[in-house]
């Protein structure tokens, strides 16, 4: 690693002060012979001159010193050379010697002057200069020996000039002395300053070629053990070097190579074309990073990565290459490669397999469920009955148990794939709580659902796992609980603009769980102890694949359990938002309407006050039946009688009948409607309501759009007398149904004969052929609702014949609902890419058939003949009818019409300006509008440009504003044609 000349000079800065001080004790001790011998020859010579102007003793005394400091100099310096001394040592015996011979000439000189003549004075000032000159260059490396000689050469001249007399030519002679020493001291000082940066350019210099010579040797010894073989090349791609990594890899020597073109040596001759376009892209500049072929010196083939470089410092353009051996690499990959794809002939096999057995388990048991469920149906003694449901509740649970192995081996094999279709989430909720809800009833427990009304009502997701998730929670719950209560409950954990994240939670009082065993319940095959699967059934797969399909819907199922108080179950999961949120809506305004609910269960009253309070509804409570017949009366003789009064039908002491039977005794309370919630029906149940003038009889739970709707029925009705009364039920406040003419296109006559039966005992017409072709022309023939089509057929499948039946004019838009026993991941949209609306697996069950078909088959034929209109002005006339306020609907449409190019035009300047900001607000205020009055595409396509200016993508906003003109003015023609004349 290089250093920084300036981080250099830092670091070795004490070394070169020290060499400094060596050089100069060096550069003191070099003239030393011939500066003694010269101090001893001008002293002489100084005393010949003045020998007669002097006293002798004064001569003799200043010779004999001047004399004796230059012998003692040079003592010193012998015995210096005889024994090795410190620097610091060498330049205290230096600056002493030569502060005792500028003492010799200087006292000398002081005691002379007063008795010479001038002239004799200048000459020996003139001997003095001379000897401070010539210590400028002697002297020059330490600049204290100089300041000594000058100070005690010079010094005691003032005094000797002085003691002459004080006239003008002593006082000047004194000042040149004065001056002379400044001017001696700067010039030595400028001497030193070029002496030390000499000697430390010197050392300086010294240093950087040991660093350099370092440093070389440094990347010798790197390039040399670098793993990765290397090579430089010259212009003419010659090798100059190589390095060790490189004669092992290809198998030639160093002297074999340096010299040697590079393509004759490790080039195949089928490449060299490819390696001079390597060359050329190198010397563009580019750095080469490819994985090719190369040859050893043996004629092996072997697999290198070669990552080439231009050297940008060398003016010969030359270039390094390195190769990395890959061929382990290259073995391991493809032994990978035929790993995976020996797994994927494996997974294909294995699917098949799956599909193989579903459809062989499947087919038989469809003819099993289906002629028990028809059979049960008809008059039976007790014990054939006893038998069949034996057999129906076998069949279940073996088929629950092929599913849930199914389902495992799915999610093992990763081929279970999770739908994104819009669904309703509080239907799915109830509808799967109102499944188990018989289950509930016959061990006498409360089931609870609480989908507050601020739960999304559309949203985007899988509801087939969702449903399956919550199915094996809320069994689980009901199979460990003996007594109390099963909660279920979803609520909002987080909501922002385009999804929310909903948080699902079952309760129960069952056994509970023991900290120990929580670990374990999600393993595959396992329960809370062995002792269970013997007393409550089960595989042990329900937890293990609830918790997989949790984990693939991106959320996290977690328990919480306390051994003998029960155990809840919650999950969390997001959905994004489907743009039209429908909401249940009474036949009647509930708004300000009063309501009681008498029940015991304080889950129940808190359901119900949730669901009617979100209405408007003032809702008040009584938890038993003697506080609700006095809050009654109580509310009577306030002259604020309660407008509809919803009881518990099982309540201690009093049940829910009791109270009624004493509501409708009191003349107070005969306007009071009643509406029973039972969480266990019973036979003869509705003519007991029908003699007690009860309105509605409802089962819980009860989903929240269908108890709104009842609610709404009961209120817009009026009271009838008992015996008399209409009563609403989960039934009657159902879709009405109509006969649908259905072909049933199945080649197996126990699938035939179950279809058929289950459809013409729901009243449908039905048609049955037993191949594709054959069901082709049933289509041509005769006009049909819907067709269900077996995909296994002979002669043509049902792929084929849809495609053909799609080809066929009436075929178009007509309805296919796939059967298949198939129930692999995958089937279902592989049924819709082939043409088809629907699919069911088989073995159905009646509901499962009854729901697709009657779903298929309200819809209207042809969709694009009869296109929705751009405004639902009717829903709108009806909304406000109910709220009173019929008057203001075409004042309304008036000022939607009249305010449309201003709001298009707000839309189009901010499109200008392309601001996220203005945009989304001009966008959702339009929006607003348009959904407030039914126009419902334009409304969507509104919320599609508010979401994306919202997210920041102002282009994809601004891409859809041509779309909202076009329905704008769709919008527009249809009100001005719909209110022409009126």
């Amino acid at each position: 690693m290089s250093r920084d000349p300036a981080a250099l000079a830092a670091d070795e800065e004490p070394r070169v002060q020290a060499e400094v001080q060596r050089a100069a004790v060096r550069q003191l001790l070099g003239g030393g012979p011939f500066a003694e011998s010269l101090h001893i020859l001008l002293v002489c010579v100084v005393a010949a001159l003045v020998w007669n102007s002097l006293p002798l003793a004064v001569t003799a005394g200043w010779v004999g010193a001047v004399t004796a400091a230059a012998l003692l100099r040079t003592w010193w310096r012998l015995r210096v050379r005889r024994r090795t001394v410190s620097t610091e040592e060498a330049l205290r015996a230096v600056r002493l010697t030569v502060t005792g011979l500028g003492l010799a000439w200087g006292v000398g000189a002081a005691m002379a002057i007063p008795d010479l003549a001038p002239h004799e004075g200048a000459l020996i000032l003139v001997v003095l200069t001379g000897i401070i000159a010539g210590a400028t260059s002697t002297l020059v490396g330490d600049r204290l020996s100089f300041h000594y000689l000058v100070f005690t050469t010079l010094a005691p001249l003032p005094i000797g000039i002085l003691l002459q007399g004080q006239s003008r030519f002593n006082l000047i002679a004194t000042i040149l002395i004065a001056l002379f020493a400044l001017g001696m001291e700067r010039v030595h000082r400028r001497g030193y300053r070029t002496f030390a940066e000499r000697v430390r350019s010197g050392v300086l210099l010294e240093l950087s070629t040991q660093e350099v010579a370092r440093q070389h040797a440094y990347l010798d010894a790197l390039i040399a053990s670098t793993p990765v073989a290397i090579a430089v090349l010259d212009d003419q791609r010659v090798v100059r070097s190589v390095n060790p990594a490189f004669e092992a890899l290809f198998g030639y020597a160093a002297a074999e190579v340096v010299g040697a073109g590079i393509d004759r040596l490790i080039v195949p001759e089928g490449l060299r074309s490819e390696s001079s376009d390597l060359e050329t892209r190198v010397r563009r500049g580019e750095v080469v990073r490819v994985e090719l072929e190369r040859m050893r010196k043996d004629g092996r083939r072997i697999q290198v990565r070669l990552s080439a470089a231009a050297v940008k410092a060398a003016a010969d353009g030359a270039l390094v290459a390195l190769y990395e051996d890959i061929s382990d690499r290259k073995a391991a990959e493809a032994a990978m490669r035929e790993a995976r794809d020996l797994a994927e002939r494996v997974a294909r096999a294995r699917s098949a397999f799956l599909a193989n057995m579903s459809h062989e388990i499947r087919t038989p048991m469809n003819a099993v469920l289906g002629f028990v469920e028809l059979v049960l149906d008809t008059e039976l003694a007790p014990e054939q009955r006893r038998a069949l449901e034996l057999v129906r509740t076998s069949s279940e649970a073996l088929l629950t148990i092929l599913n849930d192995i199914l389902d495992y081996s799915k999610i093992e094999a990763e081929h279970l794939e999770l739908e994104a279709i819009p669904f309703d989430l509080p239907k799915v909720v109830h509808a799967t709580a109102t499944l188990l809800a018989v289950r509930a009833r016959e061990k006498h427990l409360e089931l609870t659902v609480d989908v507050p009304p601020d739960v999304p009502q559309m949203v985007r997701g899988d509801p087939t796992r969702v449903r399956q998730v919550l199915m094996n929670l809320i069994g689980n719950a009901i199979k460990f609980t003996d007594q109390g209560e099963v909660d279920v409950s979803t609520s909002v954990a987080r909501r922002d603009g385009g999804g929310a994240t909903v948080q699902f939670r079952v309760r129960d009082t069952g056994i509970g769980i023991s900290p120990e065993q929580l670990g374990t319940i999600f393993q595959e095959f396992t329960q809370a102890d062995a002792s269970m699967t013997r007393r409550y059934g089960g595989t042990g797969l329900g937890l293990a694949i609830s918790r997989r399909l949790v984990t693939l819907m991106g959320g996290e199922l977690a328990v919480t359990s306390e051994v003998g108080h029960g155990s809840e179950f919650s999950f969390a999961l997001s959905f994004p938002l489907e743009a039209a949120q429908v909401t249940a809506r009474a036949t009647v305004s509930l708004g300000g309407r009063r309501l009681l609910v008498v029940d015991d269960n304080e889950t129940n009253r808190r359901i119900v006050r949730d669901m009617l309070g979100a209405e408007g509804m003032a809702v008040h409570e009584a938890p038993r039946a003697d506080a609700g017949l006095e809050a009654l009366r109580r509310a009577a003789r306030a002259g604020a009688p309660y407008d509809l009064a919803i009881l518990d039908a099982q309540m201690p002491d009093q049940d829910g009948f009791e109270l009624a039977t004493a509501v409708r005794a009191d003349r107070a309370l005969a306007a009071t409607r009643l509406l029973i919630l039972t969480s266990a029906g019973q036979r003869g149940d509705g003519e007991r309501c029908r003699q007690l003038g009860i309105q509605a009889y409802l089962t819980k739970p009860i989903a929240r759009a269908d108890l709104v709707e009842a609610v709404g029925t009961v209120l817009a009705g009026t009271v009838s007398a008992p015996g008399e009364a209409d009563l609403v039920t989960r039934h009657s406040i159902a879709e009405s149904r109509h006969a649908l003419r259905i072909l049933v296109a199945e080649d197996n006559p126990v699938n035939q004969q179950v279809a058929t039966a289950m459809l013409l005992k729901r009243g449908h017409q039905v048609d049955v052929v037993s191949n594709g072709r054959e069901a082709v022309d049933a289509v041509a023939r005769e006009r049909y609702d819907v067709v269900l089509m077996d995909i296994q057929m002979p002669e043509m499948d049902g792929f084929e014949a849809t495609a053909k039946i799609r080809a066929l004019p009436q075929g178009r838009t007509l309805p296919i609902i796939a059967l298949t026993a198939h129930a692999l991941s995958g089937e279902r949209e592989r049924c819709l890419e082939r043409g088809m609306s629907g699919y069911v697996a088989k073995p159905f069950k009646a509901h499962d058939l009854f729901a697709a078909v009657e779903g298929r088959g309200t819809q209207p034929a042809d969709t694009t003949a009869a296109p929705s209109p751009a405004v639902d002005l009717a829903a709108f006339r009806r909304t406000m009818e109910e709220a009173g306020a019929a008057e203001a609907v075409d004042g309304i449409l008036e000022t939607f019409v009249a305010t449309m190019p201003q709001r298009l035009d707000a839309l189009a300047a901010a499109a200008r300006d392309a601001e996220a900001e203005p945009l989304r607000r001009a966008a959702h205020a339009f929006k607003s509008a348009a959904g407030t009055i039914g126009a419902g595409r334009l409304a969507a396509l509104l919320e599609d440009m508010e979401r994306a200016a919202r997210d920041g993508d102002v282009a994809g906003a601004c891409d859809k504003l041509e779309h909202v003109r076009g329905e704008a003015q769709a919008a527009l023609d249809y009100l001005r044609t719909a209110t022409k004349g009126g």
